[in-house]
């Protein structure tokens, strides 16, 4: 296969801190995710070449690094390892872009993650590959497309940017914006969904656009159901008419996972067909709701989406 000959580095972005919303498991022990993370590295096949244990650091985290240190190994099936720490700064977005400057076209790929996101099915980094190189204009290959809205200034977006782009891809967002766009001055939630979304669009802004994998597998996401849902969860399950998962929530692994919320929003049924380029770029630039677009009409007539 063609993606066994690729380099690919792996970028995951651990926070030692309490979230949101931070699950028992967790709140327990701040190195869960990082045991979680290598434990699942070791039993899926992978083809990886490098993978980064990235840390962005608060003071008050220093001391968990020495176990870090011994609980991360140096290889995982042939991939070298390497931990790296950083301020916490531009949360996973800036990690993800100041590891991308550091090694640039050394490799072929780059699949970035955060840590409480995992891959579970074998071989899941040949299926990015191929997946990714399927589409003809396909700038980055996340778990979860939103379409244009007026809640994200109608810019189409990762909704759960867990994925994958090319080092050429990458370099191109580089050489027009310096970085891989994020939000650099703060860490609160608003601002760092803002930052998804300028890390996502800076794609479609250079000519690409971005795809998702529901053609293929099904993703769990963290995301609280609505107030008007019961039972109460945590979890989200999209593209839920595939029957495996290729990257699930770490609560998949917990008690919180045992139940899940399905969103039957136009844009997460299988009938949709995801926006063209120039059909996100329209919404954009003329402030339009996906759902008007004469298409998506049309599949609400058809299937009552």
């Amino acid at each position: 296969m063609e993606s066994m000959l690729n380099k690919v580095c792996y970028i995951m972005n651990f926070y030692l801190a309490d979230r949101r919303r931070s699950e028992k498991e967790f709140k327990d022990d701040k190195l869960y995710f990082v045991k979680k993370q290598v434990e699942i590295l070791e039993k899926r096949k992978h083809n990886l070449t490098k993978i980064i244990f990235n840390f962005n650091i608060e003071k008050e985290h220093y001391h968990y690094l020495s176990e870090v240190y011994k609980i991360v190994p140096k290889l995982i099936q042939g991939a070298e390892i390497e931990i790296n720490i950083r301020e916490n700064k531009g949360i996973s977005y800036g990690a993800w872009s100041d590891l991308f400057l550091k090694y640039k076209d050394k490799y072929d790929y780059y699949i970035f993650n955060e840590d409480d996101y995992m891959f579970i099915e074998h071989n899941w980094d040949n299926y990015l590959v191929n997946k990714f190189n399927s589409y003809n204009d396909c700038g980055y290959l996340c778990m979860l497309v939103r379409e244009p809205l007026d809640w994200c200034d109608w810019r189409k977006n990762a909704g759960n940017s867990v994925g994958i782009s090319s080092s050429e891809v990458l370099m191109r967002i580089v050489n027009r914006f310096g970085k891989l766009p994020h939000h650099e001055l703060s860490e609160e939630y608003d601002d760092a969904v803002e930052g998804q979304h300028r890390f996502s669009f800076s794609f479609l802004q250079l000519g690409y656009n971005i795809y998702d994998v529901r053609d293929d597998y099904a993703v769990l996401g963290s995301w609280e159901s609505p107030d008007w849902y019961t039972p109460k969860c945590e979890v989200w399950k999209h593209h839920d008419w595939n029957e495996k998962y290729l990257c699930v929530s770490s609560r998949y692994f917990g008690a919180s996972g045992a139940s899940y919320y399905i969103c039957t929003n136009q844009e997460m049924c299988k009938e949709h067909r995801l926006s063209t380029h120039a059909e996100a770029m329209n919404c954009y630039k003329n402030k339009i709701n996906y759902y008007n677009l004469e298409y998506c009409k049309q599949e609400n007539e058809k299937y009552g989406i």
